[in-house]
């Protein structure tokens, strides 16, 4: 009886590992923004902008997403940013302005050298948002563009994605496309003042007033 005893605990005891063998763990996920598409050269390509250091707002500082909703601001536990929140959007930033092809060069803040203009702005808004209508991904950056240390135009840019699901994975994606859109904002502003339209025929009449070698 006793060695029964004994094989039937053993039987339970496999049992119990097995059904615990089979429990998935929790695993933390890492994201990345994704990046614009490249555009064609424009003709009127001119200029270098250099993009400093966006900062980051205060309730958006976590390596976390983030989800909202209502005044409730959460951390999602398991989705982590691969760094921090206002170096990827700084990041992609540059990357996105210089894939529009419409400056000869785009610099971060720490490259060498000299700029045509200069970028600046904070990160008001990066987040998945609850509302009545179901999910969305708000963006919104305060930038400003200046040359040689005058202002040029300093404007709030804002875009809301709708999400057909809520998650870390569809949030990442419509904040990537919001982020693109802000950069396309961006250009259209700098093309609306004809900066490089500007750009272009000041280097074209300094290469003509140059004296032949």
């Amino acid at each position: 009886m006793k060695n029964l005893s004994v094989m039937g605990f053993a039987a339970c005891a496999i049992l119990v590992l097995a059904g615990c063998s089979s429990v998935e763990v929790p695993i933390e996920r890492y994201y990345r923004l994704q990046p614009i598409e490249a555009d064609a050269p424009d003709p009127m390509r001119a200029g270098t902008l250099r993009v400093y250091d966006l900062q980051l707002g205060t309730a958006l500082d976590s390596d976390r997403l983030l989800f909202q909703s209502g005044v409730s601001l959460e951390p999602r536990h398991l989705a982590r940013w691969v760094a921090p929140l206002d170096r990827l959007v700084t990041d992609a930033m540059v990357l996105g302005l210089s894939r529009a092809r419409v400056c000869e060069l785009v610099k971060g803040s720490a490259d060498a050298g000299t700029e045509t203009w200069s970028l600046h702005g904070r990160i008001v808004d990066f987040v998945e948002a609850q509302t009545d209508s179901g999910s969305e991904a708000r963006v919104t950056l305060e930038l400003w563009l200046e040359r040689d240390g005058q202002l040029v135009f300093h404007d709030e840019f804002r875009r809301v994605v709708p999400l057909a699901e809520s998650g870390p994975d569809a949030a990442v994606v419509a904040l990537s496309h919001g982020l693109n859109h802000i950069v396309e904002g961006v250009v259209d502003q700098m093309r609306s003042l004809e900066l490089f339209a500007t750009a272009h025929n000041d280097k074209q009449a300094a290469l003509l007033a140059q004296p032949p070698r």
